[in-house]
């Protein structure tokens, strides 16, 4: 057998094709990626070079350039450095829908294989080359080679080429000769040089199945994979929605190519949605680094639903899995593996200004695209305040998480207007939540403090702010409610319309209480819910069919349930109690918010690292630091349990 057999083929073969063998070898051995790869990436293609690296390239959203990156894992590709290579021309030919790039390496060169149209003509798509003679393709010059001729002039894209003995030939999809049709098809020819075909092309699929023309008749991006003495051709099919999918040609390898009666077509879709991924398609194909298993690289989104045109849909992002093959030496390609998110960075966030990042709330924001923290900032950093001056005179920091939720940057202050008579520039901010009504304005509930204070004895207020942007808080309105001393907002939507909030009545004891509204501006109290502990911080979260309370107890945090969000049921044990192994989490937890995102919550806290040993209740810097940590909730029979030293895979959905 002339061609590489993956490792699992291989094992399969080695055992006579036994059944039994085979299952066990798919289970042993398979890398996992942490999906998606590469955020807002569509059309990826990934070269493992022989210098080592993972060079990867893909359709931008903005469809504007061409960018490279490249990495020694495939899990790193996503925070490598995305250097552009080259970008859209004025006007002209290729000067609009930059699309698809595949990077190949051929006789000692880099080659760039990419689709584009023109300013003035946005659907005359062509094929078009660029050139790099450096060793390493992120640097010399990207050389254009121009249009890449296929014999006729008509809409073409999706460009891909394979080396098979000592010929290469070039795949492509493109629109027919036949009048008056509008379908695109995959063809097929033999290339004499890097930048051009000889002899004529031919054509091996064209839209026939239904779920080839689901919206729109389309066979396109074709991808090859040549393996146990056959040559196998993928293409994507169907509009770029949820109905994409991908089909399969097969033909011997030593067969001729370029006759269509060598190739054989599936019937069905080989890979289409499944387990939250929407759309998989437009792959390429690689290897582990040690090139014992095949990996299929793709994109896919996390939702079916999409608004307006889905190639203004950014959210294709790049995914990977490990390509299984049959006993037959046919590759199986199964269903999309569900994401199971990054492994979240311990601690997830320390504010780079104070240290003091406590109280966090996390929310989306669909303008920036990316999920947004607002916490509490506490003045650990600065020097001369006695008592507890470092704790008022607080602002509300913000940072941001582009990965779904495993790492977070800073991105700044929350702008927050307050009136004199509350303090203004000189208040305190405290513990904010934020919902977003029906109407998409944003509701901040903050705690405020009329100033700086060195001791507990002043009023704190519950004000309501209003903002379009998330950034800047306007039309500070008081909320009356049960007494001048309340704190720590939570808010939640009730089932049957309407809103709840829960927050520290500090005047009864710390107990909690609750309040209606049905606008999320005016406010009835409805009295205490909760007084069996003193607590602070409620949040409150639908989760597995029950209502979930969970408050900071300075012993770890409480857990409560309740079928009707208004009496609750306390857990016998808290969470975070004790101190965990990880980086700034040797300590307990503290006042957490709890984000549902598919079906998975994770409950974001804060801690003081500084306070444990001999040195606990020292009052430094060390002592006064805090980071925010996140751990995944699980539910046993009725009880919430966390494991926070095992690692935290976290995927936080898009909110539509």
């Amino acid at each position: 057998m002339t061609y590489r057999l993956s490792l699992i083929a291989a094992a399969v073969l080695a055992a006579l094709s036994s059944p039994a063998f085979a299952a066990q070898a798919t289970e042993a051995g398979e890398p996992a990626f942490a999906n998606p790869l590469v955020r807002q990436r569509a059309d990826p293609h990934v070269t493992l070079h022989s210098d080592g690296y993972y060079y990867f390239t893909a359709t931008v959203p903005e469809y504007d350039r061409i960018e490279l990156r490249r990495a020694r894992t495939l899990g790193e590709l996503g925070t490598a450095q995305a250097q552009t290579a080259w970008r859209k021309h004025a006007s002209g030919p290729m000067s609009y829908h930059i699309w698809a790039p595949e990077l190949h390496h051929i006789n000692g060169k880099w080659y760039i294989y990419f689709t584009a149209g023109r300013a003035d003509a946005h659907w005359e798509i062509r094929l078009y080359v660029l050139e790099n003679s450096a060793a390493n393709p992120l640097e010399g010059e990207w050389v254009e080679r121009g249009q890449l001729k296929t014999g006729w002039e008509s809409f073409a894209l999706d460009a891909t080429t394979f080396a098979l003995g000592s010929k290469r030939y070039l795949a492509w999809t493109q629109r027919g000769t036949g009048e008056g049709y509008k379908g695109t098809n995959i063809y097929l020819a033999e290339m004499d040089t890097p930048l051009s075909i000889k002899g004529p092309a031919t054509m091996l699929s064209r839209p026939e199945y239904a779920w080839e023309k689901v919206k729109y008749d389309v066979n396109e991006a074709p991808s090859a994979l040549v393996r146990n003495g056959r040559v196998f051709l993928t293409y994507s099919a169907s509009a770029t929605d949820a109905n994409y999918a991908m089909g399969l040609l097969t033909a011997p390898a030593g067969a001729n190519l370029l006759d269509a009666a060598s190739w054989r077509k599936s019937a069905e879709p080989v890979f289409r949605s499944a387990n939250g991924q929407y759309g998989p398609g437009h792959n390429s194909f690689t290897t582990t680094p040690d090139g014992k298993a095949d990996v299929l690289v793709y994109h896919a989104r996390d939702y079916r639903d999409i608004q307006g045109d889905p190639l203004r849909d950014p959210n294709r992002h790049t995914r990977a899995q490990v390509l299984l093959w049959r006993a037959d030496g046919t590759p199986d390609f199964g269903v999309p593996v569900a994401d199971k998110g990054k492994v979240a960075a311990k601690p997830l966030f320390r504010d780079p200004v104070e240290d003091g990042a406590a109280d966090p709330v996390v929310i989306w924001n669909p303008a920036r695209g990316k999920w947004w923290m607002y916490y509490t900032n506490r003045r650990a950093k600065s020097a001369g305040l006695p008592n507890i001056a470092w704790v008022h005179g607080t602002r509300i920091g913000i940072a941001e998480s582009d990965d779904a939720g495993a790492t977070w940057t800073y991105a700044g202050l929350a702008d927050i207007e307050l009136p004199k008579e509350w303090g203004g520039a000189d208040a305190t901010h405290w513990a904010p939540e934020i919902v977003r009504g029906d109407d998409g304005t944003y509701h901040m509930y903050l705690t405020v403090v009329p100033g700086v204070f060195t001791d507990w004895k002043h009023p704190r207020h519950m004000v309501h702010l209003t903002s379009s942007d998330m950034r800047s808080w306007r039309k500070a309105e008081m909320i009356k409610l049960a007494s001048e001393s309340i704190i720590d907002a939570c808010v939640a939507r009730l089932p049957g319309g309407g809103w709840r909030m829960w927050y520290n009545n500090e005047a009864d004891k710390k107990s909690i209480y609750y309040a209606d509204s049905a606008d999320l501006v005016h406010w009835t109290d409805r009295g205490r819910t909760v007084s069996d502990q003193a607590g602070e911080g409620p949040k409150v979260f639908q989760w597995k069919g029950s209502w979930w309370m969970i408050t900071d107890v300075w012993r770890g945090l409480a857990v409560y349930r309740s079928d009707d969000a208004v009496k609750w049921v306390r857990q016998a044990d808290n969470l975070l109690q004790g101190a965990g192994q990880g980086a700034d989490d040797q300590v307990q937890g503290g006042h957490a918010d709890v984000v549902v995102s598919d079906g998975r919550a994770y409950l974001f806290y804060f801690t003081h690292p500084g306070r444990r040993g001999t040195d606990a209740k020292l009052d430094g810097p060390e002592q006064r630091r805090s980071s925010i940590q996140v751990v995944e909730l699980q539910e046993y029979a009725g009880v919430l349990r966390v494991e926070r030293d095992q690692p935290t895979n976290i995927l936080l959905k898009p909110v539509k």
